[in-house]
């Protein structure tokens, strides 16, 4: 079995505070985190400078319409999202390294390698929209801008989930004044009347939008945060720790989302931040709210992007030190390139792309590890070498995936009414996904451990 030890002790100086825990569980005394900072953080993960776009894409259906449909997107994610926040208390590792359990070790590598993209995907998405604002607002060229914010954000990755959770809780007041002031800009300057809708509401694609953008597609990322909680052995905070990051996730889509429609109709975009750019003092205030943003974002796509790499790289190899920093350094780069080749030009397919895998991956390992595994299995069990078949490829749950994968694609072709009016497509694919795993692991499970 490959050592699993933690990292003992830490450098002198500024490489003392790099996290370098890498794959490994989290040590006992780094997991301190509460249920009020754990919401803090998806609180500001979520309000990216590209949320409000969520208003625009919306904009048809209305005001009322939309925020109905983003409650409804939260009650369809709360109870994924908080089994992935407890399955880090309760286990303090990356959800990829428990998907080893539940698609085999080298189904486990190769979604380790499809996400580390996805992820370093929507860092470039959001470093575009940041470079292409800041650009508008300070009249500087944008490349500028997506180097900067892209060296600023891979210097705070550096240092982890401890420092990250600094950094969110004590620059969260600074987003909101920055945002509230461009609130009242809006408001102020402009004739802003309630969106009403113009087509007829259709809630099934109106909740795809919303839960590819936002909830199910940060789902699976939520236990590479919560494996710094308090564990969940203490019992204390046990609903709140369910409940932060769905509430912190949705309640910035909620008021991004609205800030994001009532931009576009007065307006006509609606990036809201970029109202700065018609005066000097709101254009400083609009800046600082953009940059904080996007690095307030694109740190938890960095970090998992990061993690997800490490994941792969410990499938051939035991892991080493200062690997989780380079792979930072090295992601961050290629993710500041794809902003600079234009990612933001592609953006609906990529949402579409994630929507189709993530979530019937994600619900899948979720009926893996409540049913099948009970929450039981030990961190070490994770990093054992695979000696049969079965450890390397988990079929029953890559079988159940692809069933996801093929009705979240093509299901609007057998009853494209129906999903598009009623259901949402890639939560059907991940429901049907998770009921055939279910149907074929656990009576298997149930009868292995009755041999036993």
């Amino acid at each position: 079995m490959k050592s699993i030890d933690s990292p003992k002790g830490h450098d002198g100086g500024i490489l003392g505070q790099v996290e370098t825990v890498g794959v490994l569980p989290v040590p006992d005394r780094e997991r301190t985190m509460s249920p009020g900072k754990m919401t803090v953080v998806w609180l500001m993960a979520s309000a990216s400078a590209t949320t409000p776009l969520i208003g625009a894409l919306l904009f048809h259906f209305g005001v009322t319409d939309m925020i109905l449909a983003i409650v409804l997107s939260w009650l369809i994610g709360v109870i994924p999202t908080g089994l992935f926040s407890e399955m880090g208390r309760e286990v303090p590792l990356t959800g990829l390294i428990v998907a080893r359990k539940s698609y085999g070790t080298a189904g486990a590598f190769l979604f380790s390698v499809l996400f580390t993209f996805v992820n370093m995907g929507w860092f470039g998405l959001n470093t575009a929209v940041a470079g292409e604002t800041l650009s508008a607002i300070t009249h500087m060229p944008g490349s500028l801008w997506f180097w900067t914010i892209g060296a600023i954000q891979v210097f705070l990755v550096l240092f982890g989930m401890k420092w990250l959770e600094y950094f969110y809780r004590y620059t969260s007041v600074v987003l909101l004044v920055c945002y509230g002031v461009l609130a009242y800009l809006l408001f102020s300057r402009y004739h802003v009347s309630m969106p009403g809708a113009t087509a007829p509401m259709q809630w099934g694609s109106a909740i795809t939008t919303i839960v590819t953008f936002s909830i199910l597609a940060w789902t699976y990322k939520v236990s590479t945060v919560s494996r710094f909680a308090r564990p969940a052995s203490d019992s204390r905070g046990k609903t709140a720790f369910f409940l932060a990051p769905s509430i912190g996730i949705m309640a910035s889509v909620l008021v991004m989302g609205i800030m994001g429609m009532y931009s576009q109709q007065a307006t006509g975009n609606w990036n809201l931040a970029l109202l700065g750019a018609h005066a000097p003092v709101w254009g400083v205030i609009a800046a600082v709210g953009v940059a904080l943003a996007i690095i307030h974002t694109n740190a938890m796509n960095l970090y998992p992007s990061t993690v997800d790499l490490l994941v792969a790289l410990n499938t051939v190899h035991r892991p080493t030190k200062w690997e989780q920093p380079i792979a930072t350094i090295i992601l961050g780069i290629l993710g500041t390139v794809l902003a600079i080749l234009g990612i933001l030009n592609h953006v609906s397919g990529f949402l579409d792309v994630i929507g189709d895998v993530i979530i019937p991956f994600t619900f899948v390992m979720l009926v893996d590890w409540v049913w099948v595994q009970r929450k039981r299995t030990p961190a070490s069990a994770f990093f054992e070498h695979p000696k049969t078949a079965r450890a390397w490829w988990s079929w029953s749950a890559i079988v159940s995936f692809a069933v996801g994968v093929v009705i979240s694609v093509w299901g609007s072709t057998w009853l494209p009414g129906l999903f598009t009016t009623v259901l949402p497509l890639p939560v059907v694919g991940g429901l049907i996904a998770a009921i055939i795993y279910a149907g074929w692991a656990i009576p298997r499970y149930s009868n292995e451990v009755v041999t036993s």
